[in-house]
Order: C-alpha cells, then structure tokens, then sequence
C-alpha cells in the first residue's frame, strides 16, 4: 500500500512545538494551521481548557496552538508583511520564551521580510524565522535541523558541565507515546547513576536546552532525528553514545542499548537490563501458558516500515524471536545511511534480499508502519494485524502507554500480535 507520511515542513512546526515554552507563528492560510493546532494539542497538550478563554484574539482565532497569519489571495499577490507587522507583537503578548516564524510552502514565494517584521517588534533576541524550503527535505530531517537552529539561537555555554550527566536525543513528540517512552529511559538511566539533564525534542524548556551544553554525554535513540543536533553537541565537547543495535526496540536491542550506555560511561547496567530480562521471561511464561496461540504466531509474514534505526532491530527481532517472515521491509527518506547498510545485510543473510525497499505488502499477516497505513490496511481487510509504529502513530485512545521503545514497546508489539491472532 502507498504510505502517506509527513515532511519536513511538519517536522519543523512540530520540533517548535515539542518546547514547552516556544511557540510557531505559522505564515500561511488557515488550512495548513488547522491540522498542527489540533495535532500538536494531542501530542503534547500543554494548557488546560481554561487558559484557552484567553486566545480568542487575532491570529489565534480562540486556539492556542501553532497562530497564523491566514494568508488569502490579496496576501499572495500583494505580499503579507503587514500580518508579520500584525501578529508578531500578539503572539508576543502571550510570552512564550521564544517564538519561531516558519513559513507554509506556498508562503514562502511570497517573500515577506521575516527579519525586518521581528527587528520592528524589538524580538531578536525571542523570536528567529525559517525562512527554507522545509516541505522538500524528510519529516526527520526537517524536526532535527530547526532543533538545532533553536539551541543556537539560545547561545548555550559550556561554563560548568557535569560529570554522569546526560541528554536524550532523537525523539519526537510524533514518536507514539512518547511520554511513556521517555520516563521508562530516565528511571532506568538514574538506576546506572546517570542523571537525564535533558531530552531535546520531547519536552525541553528552553532553560533546559540552554543547559544541555554542560551534559558530559548525549544518548542516542534514533539517529536519524538528531544528526545535525548531535554534530552541534560533539563540537562542543559532549561524548556521542550511539548503539550499534540501532534504536532500543525489541528485547535485544534494548538490552545492547542499556549495556553500552554501561560500558562508556563505565556505569553499572545491570539495574536496567535485569529488568529487560525478567520481562523476556515473563513473556516466555506467557507463551508457554498459551502454547496453541503461540505457536499460531511462528511463521507468520509480516511488513515493517519506517525510520530505519528502528526497522533493523525490529525485523531482527521479529524474525529472530517471533520466527516470522519479512516479506516486505521498507525504510523512510531521510533514514540513516549505516542502519540501511546493516539493514540490507541481515536480509541478504536470511534469504530475504528482495524483501527490502517494498512497502508494506497486501497479504501480510502482519504490518507494522505509520498508524494510518497500518490500520487503513487491517479495515480493508489487506492484512490481519495492523500495529502503528511509524510517524505518526498518536495513540489517542490508549490509557495503557503503548511506546515502540523499550520493555513497554515490546510488549505493546506481542499484545497486539497475540490479540490479532486470537482473533483471526
């Protein structure tokens, strides 16, 4: 099935938002605030039902997420400047800590001065534009490199940097259960004596951002979402930890991402990954319980897509673990280089080579990608397991924190494999 995705304008507008402090001043029509204002609330909320009384007013138009200027066909002709001129000191009335103009695709011919409107409202040192063609490049891509503008911006300073001290990076609010995901890492992080200073990307203060400058390490969990982030921070002497089992998903690569955060910072991993351990042989116990289901699961053909530091070790995992088969094994643009390469290798070494670059395929058992491929497909009957993973996968209905990383992503993924085969 064809994959819809988002981009890296997306990316963009959402790294911004992910700040608890920041704010988007959008400049476009209506039409492409209406899906961030809804989609960054629902990802992220960050006010109560109250504190929206107060943005019925110009530009936020009673929403307080993501303002616009609303450009028409006059703003497209004439140029919008005046909105800039406008808006940007009603934004600021709301003090956010920062305020990022980014322009729509189409509002970006227009050619409005950003630079001038936020030099006239006395905001430079609280407001910056992206002023780039941001719908071009992947949604990763995109949230990664406006990050990186943003803590340059801030001008943080190496000034008292702090031994055992570490930042998360290469998550996203688009990550499903984001939230889940990164409290599971920090409590288990704190158990080996690491103290999280901070996770760009999902839920930093700007304060926090500033301060990421004196962390002694940065730990990564998807590298395609922290590349340029993760440059910017080793200019600055902070150490890279990187796993060569890519992002911490499935029992494996979860446990090698704990053991080498362990062996570099010479920390004790054992806290963390005796949990991964138990949680394996619960599962085991589990499926030993209901052996007939269990056993329905082995030989299943499943088709994964998305980042590809995520899909190596899941289809790994997968096929390793679970002992079914990738027919289908898709990456997004924008995927890391070295993970693509390792990727491609261990299908070559199982006999499934011709698997990789298909997308998820009609006829799977099993499909693991983006919620709205995933479960478009199970509706129309094309697979028999539908599992949201992939950008975006929000997961709104869900009380019970289903992440895709760590001990609670792997048994997000069985609950839904043996509960799709209970029911087949």
């Amino acid at each position: 099935m064809k994959r819809t995705l988002p981009d890296g304008f997306v990316g963009a507008v959402m790294a911004v938002e992910s700040i608890t402090d920041a704010m988007v001043f959008l400049h476009g029509p209506g039409g492409c605030r209406v899906r961030f204002m809804v989609y960054s609330s629902a990802v992220f909320p960050r006010m109560t039902l109250e504190e929206n009384d107060s943005y019925f007013v110009p530009y936020f138009c009673g929403y307080p997420r993501v303002p616009a200027t609303f450009l028409d066909e006059y703003d497209y002709i004439n140029g919008a400047f005046y909105k800039l001129e406008e808006g940007l000191p009603i934004v600021d009335s709301k003090k956010p800590g920062l305020v990022v103009v980014i322009n729509s695709p189409g509002a970006g011919l227009i050619g409005d001065n950003h630079e001038k409107a936020i030099r006239e409202a006395g905001m430079e040192d609280r407001a910056i534009y992206m002023d780039e063609s941001l719908v071009s490049i992947p949604m990763t891509q995109g949230y990664d490199h406006t990050l990186r503008q943003i803590v340059e911006h801030l001008k943080p300073v190496r000034d008292r940097p702090e031994k055992d001290t570490v930042n998360l990076v290469g998550m996203t609010v688009l990550d499903k259960d984001w939230m889940a995901a990164v409290e599971e890492f920090t409590e288990n992080l704190e158990s080996m004596g690491l103290k999280v200073r901070c996770v760009p990307g999902a839920g930093a203060e700007l304060d926090d951002l500033k301060d990421s400058l004196n962390s002694e390490y940065c730990i990564v969990v998807c590298p395609e979402a922290c590349a340029s982030l993760c440059d910017y921070y080793e200019s600055k002497g902070l150490k890279i930890i990187r796993s060569e089992a890519g992002a911490p998903v499935g029992f494996d690569a979860t446990e090698e991402w704990y053991r080498n955060i362990g062996a570099i910072t010479g920390k004790d991993a054992s806290a963390p990954i005796s949990k991964v351990q138990k949680a394996r042989d619960k599962i085991y116990q589990k499926f030993v319980g209901m052996k007939y289901n269990a056993l329905r699961i082995k030989g299943l053909k499943f088709s994964a897509a998305g980042i590809a530091s995520v899909i190596r070790p899941l289809t790994k995992w997968m096929y390793e673990y679970l002992a079914t088969a990738p027919i289908a094994v898709d990456v997004d643009l924008g995927s890391d280089e070295t993970e693509v390469e390792k990727l491609k290798a261990f299908l070559d070494s199982i006999d499934y080579s011709e698997s990789f670059g298909v997308e998820p395929k009609k006829g799977s058992d099993i499909v693991l990608c983006e919620g709205i491929t995933a479960l478009t497909m199970k509706i129309n009957g094309e697979c028999c397991i539908g599992i949201p993973i992939g950008h975006s996968s929000m997961g709104l209905d869900d009380v019970i924190p289903r992440p895709i990383y760590g001990i609670q992503g792997t048994r997000y993924i069985l609950d839904e494999i043996l509960h799709g085969v209970r029911g087949s």
